[in-house]
């Protein structure tokens, strides 16, 4: 009887989420070069894509610390902190980027971002959200509590 039942499958794993060759290939190049930001932000974007915010973090944890501490990888690790239940993790992690965009240049589309998310989890923190999974309600409410977070990204002409 147990053999019918399917006790004995085995869970799908990375394939299953969609994590393909494609990333397969990825995690690759971020291997052979793992001190390069731009092969690990498209790695974590992509995991977070596919809705695998822990292997993101994973990603983000093996590479070194100079890597770590760039603000496009500290945006997609609250993200991924987010994703994970983490909200005030990912609140000052977000933070981080806000600070280190006063610094250094960083993308207007990367502060715009930021922005938008430091804004949304200071509401969800604020109405005591963790893990918007386990608190729907109050996450939406968090939402619509947010006020002045518009943000434009505008690339002007010189004149």
């Amino acid at each position: 009887m147990w053999l019918s039942a399917g006790v004995h499958r085995e869970a799908p794993l990375v394939g299953h989420a969609g994590l393909t060759d494609e990333v397969a290939a990825m995690e690759t190049q971020v291997a052979l070069d793992p001190g390069d930001v731009e092969k690990l932000t498209a790695l974590c974007s992509t995991y977070l894509d596919r809705e695998a915010p822990g292997f993101a973090l994973a990603a983000i944890h093996r590479a070194p610390e100079q890597v770590r501490q760039d603000p496009k990888v500290n945006h997609l690790w609250a993200r991924a902190l987010l994703h994970e239940g983490h909200a005030s993790e990912a609140l000052a992690k977000q933070r981080t980027v806000l600070a280190d965009c006063q610094k250094t240049a960083c993308s207007p589309s990367l502060v715009a971002g930021a922005m938008r998310h430091e804004a949304f989890l200071s509401a969800m923190v604020a109405n005591g959200v963790e893990d918007y999974r386990r608190h729907p309600d109050l996450t939406v409410d968090a939402f619509h509590s947010m006020r002045g977070t518009t943000v434009a990204v505008l690339d002007l002409p010189n004149r």
